[in-house]
């Protein structure tokens, strides 16, 4: 039985089909894209048996999706993931359980699959979250940032600052004022993260997480941590498909 996985996401769509855990290629697209989407999940229809879908657009945008999901399978049985959906070997840890992003969720899940020592992932997208997970699958909580693109637009907006774009690659030092505020953007992120994974004011004491990173922007941040850290790319629907193992029956 093969799971199609869908994340939905601020500003595109990824989907790809997963049978035991394992995931198949990821292809994306615009929201505007229905082409591409509808002949996606057409392509891989023969053999799909069930549709997890987690989303962060708007419900207008996920509706849509949806809509083309179900007349493209329409006995295929569809099933939109939420926050306070129990997942494998992990806990939400927020007070209010339902303010926690599916995608947030679900990156953990992706990691916990990966480790079971405590961990931070770092999803670096439109926003960038970090979040902290114990040892026993316990979410601790975290921080959310803006994205690489939004510090930047946000900057630019509200300064007088050169809007130029051209960015010198493999420096610590910005040398002129656009390669500056990209850095800026980048060490913002990652010391963020040291601060809490390492130091007298760690969050964790007595064991120094694991650091893993995905997201659109993870490429930029890698290079920077002083530490090990772990590059995972699609954490959403690798977070699906850990899911959908347990609903393969």
């Amino acid at each position: 039985m093969s799971t199609l996985l869908f994340d939905l996401g601020n500003t595109r769509w990824k989907m790809a089909s997963a049978t035991a855990g394992s995931m198949g290629d990821v292809i994306s697209g615009d929201y505007r894209d229905q082409r591409r989407l509808r002949a996606g999940v057409l392509d891989s229809s023969a053999s799909i048996k069930l549709v997890l879908i987690a989303s962060v657009a708007d419900r207008v945008t996920t509706d849509g999706l949806l809509d083309v999901v179900r007349q493209s399978l329409p006995a295929v049985p569809v099933v939109e993931l939420s926050s306070t959906d129990p997942v494998p070997g992990l806990v939400n840890g927020y007070r209010k359980p339902e303010q926690l992003g599916v995608d947030r969720l679900l990156a953990m899940v992706a990691v916990r699959a990966q480790t079971q020592a405590p961990f931070c992932v770092v999803d670096a997208g439109t926003a960038v979250t970090i979040d902290f997970v114990a040892s026993d699958g316990h979410h601790l909580g975290g921080c959310i940032l803006p994205g690489l693109a939004m510090m930047r637009e946000c900057l630019l907006a509200n300064t007088s600052i050169p809007h130029d774009a051209e960015v010198e690659s493999d420096v610590s030092f910005g040398r002129d004022t656009a390669t500056a505020v990209a850095l800026g953007g980048r060490y913002a992120v990652v010391g963020a993260v040291e601060r809490l994974v390492a130091g007298e004011g760690a969050l964790f004491l007595t064991s120094e997480p694991a650091v893993f990173i995905g997201g659109g922007d993870a490429e930029q941040f890698v290079g920077l941590f002083a530490r090990p850290c772990t590059k995972l790319n699609d954490l959403v629907l690798r977070g699906l498909a850990v899911v959908a193992v347990g609903r393969e029956t």
